[in-house]
């Protein structure tokens, strides 16, 4: 049997134009966790935001050395900085969400809970998103696109919020791919 991980769980979440978040993110992160184990580590990784993101993530690293972050080099996008995150995590169980508090933290129990009933992966489903209204339909038309190439079915309401074991994101991992799609790439 392999060794227990000391770290149970990682939180990783790619910011960029989130300053304001920050700080909130954290907090709720932290009040979400601490029930289930201290033994965490929340990573943010600032893509090099034109904001003053990476000054709120410095911030928090001092305040709490459970919380770690990361600067790229330039802009990468989303899911590259994710990659960079999942490059860096230790935990047994990755939470991977969005900075913007659209994917709620306090969710986060729930999906361990769901994820410790034998799954190796628990997606979250948003049910009321906060985008407008032409976001969402970009987003469906996006995701209907991605269906009919993949030919995989895709849906508009999950995207990144989820709990995987850490043999997923070691598969996830090994697949360095100049055009990754977290979403897709875990499927």
């Amino acid at each position: 049997m392999p060794p227990t991980p000391s770290v149970l769980l990682s939180v990783v979440s790619p910011v960029y134009w989130a300053e304001a978040s920050v700080a909130g993110l954290v907090q709720r992160l932290v009040a979400a966790l601490e029930p289930i184990s201290p033994r965490f580590e929340i990573i943010l990784v600032d893509d090099r935001s034109p904001d003053d993101s990476w000054i709120r993530i410095q911030e928090q690293t001092a305040r709490d050395p459970r919380v770690v972050g990361l600067r790229l080099s330039r802009n990468f996008g989303q899911h590259r900085a994710i990659a960079a995150e999942l490059d860096r995590c230790q935990g047994e169980w990755v939470i991977v969400m969005d900075c913007d508090l659209q994917d709620r933290p306090e969710e986060i129990p729930v999906l361990f809970a769901a994820a410790q009933r034998g799954y190796d992966l628990v997606l979250a489903r948003r049910t009321d998103r906060q985008d407008s209204w032409s976001q969402k339909l970009l987003s469906k038309v996006f995701y209907r696109v991605l269906s009919y190439l993949t030919d995989t079915p895709q849906d508009s309401a999950v995207a990144n919020f989820g709990i995987y074991h850490r043999k997923v994101i070691a598969s996830v991992r090994t697949m360095r791919e100049s055009i990754r799609y977290f979403p897709t790439m875990v499927r």
